[in-house]
C-alpha cells in the first residue's frame, strides 16, 4: 500500500487539507483544488479521491476517459444516502467514504475498498480500459461494431441500418482508429474484454461474411 499515491480532489482547502492529514501515515498524499492541477502528470498505482459535490466526481470521470487513463475513483462526502452511494458505485465508482470520520476508520474502510479492487486487478484494469475506448464510440460505430462482433457483413449491416456499404465501411474505420487496433479480430477482442453490449440489431439475412479481418 505504500507503493500507491492518493490524489485528493477538493476545492475546499480545510476540507482537503484534514483529508490529507488522515491519509498520511497510509501512502504518498497529493492534495489538487482540482484535476487540472495535476498537468497531466497521472501518478502510476494512483487513486484519485474526489469530493461528491456539484459535478466534480462526473468531471473527474470523463477526464480520466477522454485522457485515455484508468485510476480507480473513490467519492466521499458526509451523511450520503444509501440511493446516492449506489448510484455513484454504478457509475464506475471504486467505493465510497464517509468524510469527515475518525481516521482509523476512515483509512480501515479505504484500506478494505483498495484490497476489494486489487482481487482480479490486471482483469479489472484491462475491462476498465477496454470500456474507456468503447465509450469513444459515437451511437452508429457502437451499431457497427456489434454487428461486426456477430459476424454480419457490410451489406448485411447497411441493409440493417439503412446506410450504404460504403457507409459501414467508413464506420468501421472509424471504429478501428478510435479503438486504436489494426484489425477487426482485435476489435472483437477488445469488445469481449470490455463486455460489450448494445441495442440488438434486425437479425439480417445471412450472406458471406465480409468482416473477416
Amino acid at each position: 500500500m505504500q507503493n500507491s499515491t492518493f490524489v485528493v480532489i477538493d476545492s475546499n482547502y480545510r476540507t482537503r487539507h484534514e483529508l490529507v492529514r488522515a491519509l498520511g501515515t497510509m501512502a504518498y498524499v497529493v492534495p489538487a483544488d482540482s484535476l487540472e492541477e495535476l498537468g497531466g502528470r497521472w501518478p502510476e498505482q494512483g487513486w484519485l479521491l474526489v469530493h461528491d459535490t456539484g459535478t466534480q466526481v462526473a468531471d473527474t470521470q470523463r477526464a480520466l476517459r477522454e485522457a485515455g487513463q484508468y485510476l480507480p475513483v473513490v467519492p466521499y462526502s458526509q451523511g450520503a444516502s444509501i440511493a446516492h452511494v449506489m448510484d455513484a458505485l454504478s457509475a464506475g465508482a471504486a467505493g465510497y467514504l464517509e468524510w469527515p470520520s475518525a481516521h482509523d476508520a476512515l483509512q480501515r474502510s479505504l484500506e478494505t475498498i483498495m484490497a476489494r479492487k486489487w482481487q482480479g486487478s490486471a482483469t479489472s484494469l484491462a475491462q476498465a480500459r477496454a470500456k474507456q475506448r468503447i465509450d469513444l464510440l459515437s451511437p452508429r460505430e457502437k451499431e457497427v461494431l456489434t454487428s461486426v462482433c456477430e459476424g454480419y457483413s457490410s451489406k448485411e449491416v447497411a441493409r440493417t441500418l439503412g446506410i450504404s456499404p460504403r457507409t459501414v465501411e467508413l464506420h468501421r474505420a472509424n471504429v478501428l482508429t478510435k479503438l486504436g487496433v489494426r484489425n477487426v479480430a482485435a476489435a472483437v477482442k477488445l469488445s469481449v474484454e470490455a463486455r460489450f453490449e448494445s441495442a440488438p440489431t434486425e437479425t439480417p439475412q445471412s450472406e458471406p461474411s465480409e468482416m473477416a479481418a
